[in-house]
Protein backbone atom coordinates (compact mmCIF):
# COMPACT_ATOMS: atom_id res chain seq x y z
CA UNK A 1 0.00 0.00 0.00
CA UNK A 2 2.80 1.89 0.91
CA UNK A 3 4.12 1.59 -2.32
CA UNK A 4 1.18 2.48 -4.85
CA UNK A 5 1.10 5.58 -2.47
CA UNK A 6 4.20 6.88 -2.98
CA UNK A 7 3.93 5.70 -6.97
CA UNK A 8 0.68 7.82 -6.95
CA UNK A 9 2.33 10.64 -5.16
CA UNK A 10 5.18 10.75 -7.46
CA UNK A 11 3.09 9.89 -10.67
CA UNK A 12 0.92 13.07 -9.62
CA UNK A 13 4.15 15.70 -8.64
CA UNK A 14 5.74 14.37 -12.26
CA UNK A 15 2.54 15.22 -14.27
CA UNK A 16 2.08 18.49 -11.99
CA UNK A 17 5.29 19.86 -13.03
CA UNK A 18 5.38 18.44 -16.41
CA UNK A 19 2.32 20.58 -16.94
CA UNK A 20 3.44 24.02 -15.27
CA UNK A 21 7.10 23.43 -17.68
CA UNK A 22 4.99 22.96 -20.41
CA UNK A 23 2.24 26.10 -19.46
CA UNK A 24 5.27 28.48 -19.25
CA UNK A 25 6.63 27.88 -22.80
CA UNK A 26 6.07 30.30 -25.77
CA UNK A 27 3.09 29.39 -27.79
CA UNK A 28 4.85 29.06 -30.95
CA UNK A 29 8.71 29.19 -32.13
CA UNK A 30 10.30 32.45 -33.66
CA UNK A 31 13.57 31.61 -35.44
CA UNK A 32 16.50 33.95 -34.90
CA UNK A 33 18.39 35.84 -32.32
CA UNK A 34 15.46 38.21 -31.89
CA UNK A 35 13.10 34.76 -31.64
CA UNK A 36 15.34 33.80 -28.38
CA UNK A 37 15.34 36.67 -26.98
CA UNK A 38 11.54 37.16 -27.10
CA UNK A 39 11.25 33.34 -26.21
CA UNK A 40 12.73 33.77 -23.13
CA UNK A 41 11.57 36.77 -21.76
CA UNK A 42 7.91 35.22 -22.20
CA UNK A 43 8.80 32.47 -20.14
CA UNK A 44 10.64 34.08 -17.77
CA UNK A 45 7.14 36.28 -17.83
CA UNK A 46 5.04 33.65 -17.67
CA UNK A 47 7.12 31.98 -14.48
CA UNK A 48 6.38 35.07 -12.48
CA UNK A 49 2.84 35.98 -13.31
CA UNK A 50 4.04 39.36 -14.98
CA UNK A 51 3.27 38.63 -18.95
CA UNK A 52 0.64 41.34 -19.32
CA UNK A 53 3.05 44.00 -17.34
CA UNK A 54 5.60 43.09 -19.39
CA UNK A 55 3.78 42.85 -22.65
CA UNK A 56 2.41 46.67 -21.32
CA UNK A 57 5.76 47.79 -20.88
CA UNK A 58 7.36 46.62 -24.05
CA UNK A 59 4.75 48.22 -25.54
CA UNK A 60 5.42 51.45 -23.81
CA UNK A 61 9.12 51.09 -24.91
CA UNK A 62 8.34 50.79 -28.17
CA UNK A 63 6.49 53.62 -28.55
CA UNK A 64 9.24 55.55 -26.65
CA UNK A 65 11.76 54.37 -29.81
CA UNK A 66 9.27 54.55 -32.38
CA UNK A 67 8.34 58.49 -31.41
CA UNK A 68 12.76 59.29 -30.52
CA UNK A 69 14.31 58.47 -33.98
CA UNK A 70 17.16 60.10 -32.05
CA UNK A 71 17.13 56.74 -28.88
CA UNK A 72 16.88 54.38 -31.63
CA UNK A 73 19.39 55.52 -33.74
CA UNK A 74 21.67 55.36 -30.18
CA UNK A 75 20.71 51.63 -29.83
CA UNK A 76 21.40 51.09 -33.20
CA UNK A 77 24.06 51.97 -33.87
CA UNK A 78 27.13 49.80 -33.16
CA UNK A 79 29.96 52.36 -32.93
CA UNK A 80 28.74 53.26 -29.57
CA UNK A 81 30.14 51.15 -26.74
CA UNK A 82 28.31 48.52 -24.82
CA UNK A 83 28.51 50.13 -21.57
CA UNK A 84 27.53 53.47 -22.51
CA UNK A 85 24.28 51.95 -23.81
CA UNK A 86 23.79 49.84 -20.31
CA UNK A 87 23.68 53.07 -18.40
CA UNK A 88 21.28 54.81 -21.05
CA UNK A 89 19.38 51.58 -20.60
CA UNK A 90 19.48 52.27 -16.54
CA UNK A 91 18.24 55.90 -16.95
CA UNK A 92 15.26 55.06 -19.00
CA UNK A 93 14.39 51.87 -16.86
CA UNK A 94 15.53 53.33 -13.33
CA UNK A 95 11.73 53.32 -12.09
CA UNK A 96 11.33 50.03 -10.91
CA UNK A 97 7.91 51.01 -9.85
CA UNK A 98 6.88 51.02 -13.43
CA UNK A 99 9.21 49.06 -15.08
CA UNK A 100 9.32 45.22 -13.86
CA UNK A 101 12.89 43.52 -13.48
CA UNK A 102 12.26 41.28 -16.49
CA UNK A 103 11.97 44.32 -18.49
CA UNK A 104 14.83 45.72 -16.84
CA UNK A 105 17.18 42.38 -17.23
CA UNK A 106 15.98 42.56 -21.34
CA UNK A 107 17.35 45.39 -21.90
CA UNK A 108 20.45 45.59 -20.08
CA UNK A 109 21.32 42.02 -21.62
CA UNK A 110 20.44 43.41 -25.31
CA UNK A 111 23.35 45.74 -24.15
CA UNK A 112 25.78 44.12 -22.68
CA UNK A 113 25.55 41.41 -25.56
CA UNK A 114 25.64 44.20 -28.40
CA UNK A 115 22.46 43.21 -29.59
CA UNK A 116 20.98 46.35 -28.77
CA UNK A 117 19.77 47.09 -31.90
CA UNK A 118 17.69 43.75 -32.45
CA UNK A 119 15.43 45.55 -29.87
CA UNK A 120 12.75 46.36 -31.82
CA UNK A 121 12.90 42.82 -33.33
CA UNK A 122 12.20 41.29 -29.64
CA UNK A 123 9.28 43.24 -29.13
CA UNK A 124 7.96 42.46 -32.79
CA UNK A 125 8.30 39.12 -31.53
CA UNK A 126 7.42 38.83 -28.18
CA UNK A 127 3.87 40.74 -29.42
CA UNK A 128 3.54 37.93 -31.87
CA UNK A 129 3.89 34.98 -28.79
CA UNK A 130 1.51 37.16 -26.72
CA UNK A 131 -1.15 37.21 -29.94
CA UNK A 132 -0.46 33.45 -30.41
CA UNK A 133 -1.12 33.16 -26.83
CA UNK A 134 -4.54 34.56 -27.31
CA UNK A 135 -5.37 32.41 -30.03
CA UNK A 136 -4.56 34.72 -32.38
CA UNK A 137 -2.61 34.24 -36.02
CA UNK A 138 -0.96 37.20 -37.65
CA UNK A 139 -2.44 37.34 -41.33
CA UNK A 140 -0.83 39.60 -44.03
CA UNK A 141 -2.42 40.15 -47.26
CA UNK A 142 -0.19 41.81 -49.79
CA UNK A 143 -2.41 43.11 -53.14
CA UNK A 144 -1.56 45.34 -56.34
CA UNK A 145 -4.34 47.29 -56.03
CA UNK A 146 -6.04 48.03 -52.73
CA UNK A 147 -8.97 45.46 -52.12
CA UNK A 148 -12.69 46.22 -52.08
CA UNK A 149 -14.39 45.37 -48.82
CA UNK A 150 -15.89 42.84 -50.84
CA UNK A 151 -12.69 40.77 -52.06
CA UNK A 152 -11.56 41.55 -48.10
CA UNK A 153 -14.53 39.54 -46.80
CA UNK A 154 -13.67 36.93 -49.24
CA UNK A 155 -10.09 36.75 -48.60
CA UNK A 156 -10.66 36.91 -44.97
CA UNK A 157 -13.76 33.77 -45.22
CA UNK A 158 -11.35 31.74 -46.93
CA UNK A 159 -8.57 31.99 -44.41
CA UNK A 160 -11.11 31.28 -41.15
CA UNK A 161 -12.37 28.36 -43.37
CA UNK A 162 -8.47 27.22 -42.98
CA UNK A 163 -7.21 28.22 -39.96
CA UNK A 164 -10.90 27.74 -37.85
CA UNK A 165 -13.52 29.40 -36.13
CA UNK A 166 -11.94 29.71 -32.95
CA UNK A 167 -8.82 31.37 -34.34
CA UNK A 168 -8.66 35.34 -34.01
CA UNK A 169 -6.86 36.56 -37.28
CA UNK A 170 -4.80 39.59 -36.88
CA UNK A 171 -4.76 41.64 -40.31
CA UNK A 172 -3.26 43.35 -42.24
CA UNK A 173 -3.46 44.66 -45.22
CA UNK A 174 -0.48 45.86 -48.25
CA UNK A 175 -0.59 47.20 -51.44
CA UNK A 176 2.74 46.36 -53.40
CA UNK A 177 2.05 47.39 -57.40
CA UNK A 178 5.61 45.19 -57.97
CA UNK A 179 3.56 41.49 -57.55
CA UNK A 180 1.23 42.94 -60.62
CA UNK A 181 -1.85 41.02 -59.68
CA UNK A 182 -3.59 38.55 -57.83
CA UNK A 183 -2.32 38.01 -54.30
CA UNK A 184 0.17 37.26 -51.46
CA UNK A 185 -0.87 35.80 -48.18
CA UNK A 186 1.44 35.70 -45.19
CA UNK A 187 -0.20 33.28 -42.48
CA UNK A 188 1.88 33.27 -39.83
CA UNK A 189 5.54 31.98 -41.41
CA UNK A 190 3.48 30.39 -44.05
CA UNK A 191 3.78 32.05 -47.49
CA UNK A 192 1.49 31.53 -50.24
CA UNK A 193 2.37 33.49 -53.68
CA UNK A 194 -0.38 33.61 -55.80
CA UNK A 195 0.52 37.00 -57.61
CA UNK A 196 1.10 37.63 -61.25
CA UNK A 197 4.46 38.31 -60.93
CA UNK A 198 5.37 34.60 -59.07
CA UNK A 199 3.65 33.08 -62.22
CA UNK A 200 5.28 35.39 -64.81
CA UNK A 201 8.83 34.49 -63.14
CA UNK A 202 8.19 31.04 -63.02
CA UNK A 203 7.16 30.96 -66.88
CA UNK A 204 10.38 33.06 -67.70
CA UNK A 205 12.21 30.37 -65.60
CA UNK A 206 10.60 27.51 -67.94
CA UNK A 207 11.56 29.42 -71.20
CA UNK A 208 14.89 29.84 -70.32
CA UNK A 209 15.22 26.37 -69.43
CA UNK A 210 13.72 24.91 -72.30
CA UNK A 211 16.18 26.92 -74.65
Amino acid sequence: DDNKMFARTVTKNVLRSFSTAVSHAPPKKIFGTHGRYAGAVYTAASKAGLLEKVESELLAVGSILKKSSTLEAFFANPTIPRGEKTTKVNHLLSDSTKFSYITQNLFLTLCANGKAGEAGKVLSAFNELMAASRGSVKVTIISAQPLTAKQLAAVQKGITSMLGEKKVIDLNVAVDANILGGLQVMVDDLFLDLSVASRVNSLSGAIEAAH
